[in-house]
């Protein structure tokens, strides 16, 4: 466990502490892209993403961030990034009885000191509405539901590169056979024009070709 005690970051050594029975825990959390990549290495290192969800025990900061684990995973933009954690975290600690702001800082005199329960209650009273307790199944049930999403769309995405990659090849394979035709002296932007036409119907071909005669007599081209 030599390399757990020394993995950097407080938030890190929550993970560690929680999942893995390594140190103290001082419930902080990740607050910016750099502090959740330190923690979500642990995570990958330790093959801890069942477990996961087990950190919603430590705090409400926690039990927040654990839910979007994965989509601020796949977020590529450091700022974007920060600027999720920071949104998901927000709420809990406006209620967080003992975190106050100071500037553009928000300080908390113990992370440990707000659970999950009492933030719900809270958000409950402010907004006026009963605080709802999910069961284990419903959490199951979320987390189910956002990888089959996750994984669908990734499907997606890699279907649609596959095509783009697929679409480049041809478009080079066809640049090569017009550089061979001019290489050989035919005029490549005739053979261009020959292509597109015999994709239409002769009738086509006709009615675009005395449309255009009519306008060339028109203005004087003919």
């Amino acid at each position: 466990m030599s390399d757990v005690i020394d993995v950097p970051g407080a938030s890190a050594r929550s993970i560690a502490a929680h999942l893995l029975g390594n140190g103290a825990q001082e419930g902080f959390y990740p607050m910016d892209s750099s502090d959740f990549d330190r923690c979500d290495a642990l995570v990958q290192r330790h093959n801890l993403d069942a477990r996961l969800p087990g950190m919603a025990e430590v705090n409400a900061y926690w039990a927040e961030l654990v839910p979007s684990w994965k989509a601020i995973r796949a977020c590529g933009d450091p700022k974007k990034k920060s600027a999720m954690i920071k949104r998901i975290v927000a709420p809990v600690a406006e209620l967080d009885p003992q975190a106050f702001s100071s500037g553009a800082m928000t300080i908390r005199t113990s992370p440990l000191s707000f659970p999950h329960e009492s933030f719900k209650a809270a958000r409950a009273a402010a907004t006026g509405k009963p605080p709802m307790k999910n069961t284990p199944e419903d959490e199951a049930v979320k987390h189910h539901a956002y990888d089959v999403t996750a994984d669908e769309l990734r499907s997606f995405v890699e279907r649609f590169e596959h095509l783009e990659a697929e679409k480049k090849d041809i478009t080079d394979q066809q640049k090569e056979v017009m550089a061979e035709a001019k290489g050989r002296g035919y005029d490549t932007k005739a053979l261009r024009k020959l292509v597109a036409l015999r994709k239409k119907k002769p009738d086509e071909i006709a009615e675009e070709e005395a449309v255009l005669d009519l306008y060339k007599a028109a203005l004087g081209m003919v």
